[in-house]
């Protein structure tokens, strides 16, 4: 692997640096192709192209292979063919849950080639709860036969406030390792760069780049399971805000259902899964407990999206697996908040369970794509999203 930053460069420099990662994407995205092809495909001319070719076959994203096609540069004459170098390099995702740890691998071009999962005893705290996460990823690697030193990047989810310094400024769910160097950790352990996000927003991220809002540009996500928080997509880019606090609203505007430790609380059942199992059977007081809740939550959507004005709200969460049970009253309960003749849409999250580990991904993928193709203008692979539930699945059953 021949990877690197680039550094100041002169406008030249970088447009050819530019050039090459274009041609690069081509072959990621369109296959393997002749020079031909592949100007064709980005629009550059011939020479542009082999140069191009020229400078990612020397960083070893790109391989001549040995398979010729006919014609090309002269009758009779074979023609080069160019693919792209997936398994070059390896990106991993990792979801740092209370009650789990769940790690993805994928290869350069999306494809999934790891995946674990592993319950963790909420009495594992500190140093215990980072030997299992190092255990975990360490045993997806190995279990896959992935060589630690062809990771490039590993992209870390907690949850809490996470600084710009990739530590926890405060969490609920982890206090421990508030102030603690988590990346510092993990990278002196597998020898990548890693960044640290806090998992709403990874959620929020992996709806907009493969996910229910994928066609949107701005785009909140609620996440409603054993607490409620939030997720902001603006302009196509994670909202942070100034502070690192953006999202973090669930003691404000949901205080009607959140207890003082920042958990839901529930009075017909212990969870809301089984309040909305209750009031499907027809229990009253379940019924009446769900009715106060979408009530008291659609003012807090409303509130936050005429505040943001987002293309769509996605839900996600454990409470989405209620589907229309629960969005549909919601939908209803939120427009009859709003006074504008304005119809936000509300659809439920498409990745489940599988949504902070898979936008950890691509957090990884987006933080690498200057050291692996010689620019940061590069789009994101497409993740294997079908690859990945599977795995789930398997590892389930």
């Amino acid at each position: 692997m021949v990877f690197g930053g680039r550094g100041q460069e002169p406008d030249a420099s970088r447009q050819r640096a530019a050039n090459a990662a274009r041609c690069a994407v081509a072959v990621r995205e369109g296959g393997r192709g002749t020079v031909a092809q592949i100007a064709s495909r980005t629009g550059l001319s011939r020479p542009t192209v082999e140069v191009a070719l020229t400078t990612m076959r020397e960083r070893g994203l790109v391989l001549e292979v040995d398979e010729h096609t006919l014609g090309g540069r002269g009758a009779g004459r074979p023609a080069r063919l160019y693919d792209f170098a997936a398994d070059l390099g390896y990106l991993v995702g990792v979801d740092i849950g209370i009650h789990r740890v769940r790690v993805a691998v994928a290869n350069l071009a999306g494809a999934m080639v790891g995946w674990a999962e592993q319950e963790v005893d909420e009495s594992f705290l500190g140093a215990s709860r980072m030997s299992v996460v190092r255990k975990v990823v360490a045993d997806c690697l190995d279990g896959n036969g992935i060589d630690r030193s062809r990771l490039i990047a590993m992209a870390v989810a907690v949850s809490g406030l996470v600084g710009e310094d990739g530590r926890l400024i405060v969490s609920r769910n982890f206090p421990d390792w508030e102030g603690v160097d988590i990346a510092g950790h993990l990278r002196s352990e597998f020898g990548c760069e890693v960044v640290v996000e806090n998992d709403m927003r990874l959620a929020a991220l992996a709806e907009h780049r493969m996910g229910a809002s994928r066609l949107v540009n701005d785009s909140a996500y609620f996440f409603l399971g054993h607490r409620i928080s939030m997720g902001l997509i603006i302009d196509g880019k994670l909202r942070r805000g100034a502070h690192s606090a953006a999202g973090e609203v669930g003691e404000i505007v949901f205080s009607m259902k959140v207890s003082a430790t920042g958990q839901l609380s529930w009075n017909s059942a212990p969870t809301g899964e089984e309040v909305f199992r209750m009031a499907v059977d027809g229990d009253d007081e379940a019924r009446e407990e769900i009715e106060s809740f979408v009530g008291g939550l659609a003012t807090g959507i409303a509130t936050l999206t005429m505040a943001i004005d987002p293309d769509v709200v996605v839900v996600g969460g454990g409470l989405s697996r209620a589907g229309e049970a629960l969005l549909e009253p919601l939908r209803r309960a939120v427009m009859r908040e709003i006074r504008l003749p304005i119809h936000p849409t509300i659809i439920q999250s498409e990745l489940g369970a599988e949504s902070v580990v898979l936008g950890a991904l691509a957090l990884a993928f987006g933080q690498s794509a200057e050291r692996v193709y010689g620019t940061a203008d590069v789009p994101e692979p497409d993740i294997d999203v079908a690859g990945a539930k599977a795995l789930a699945e398997r590892i389930a059953v």
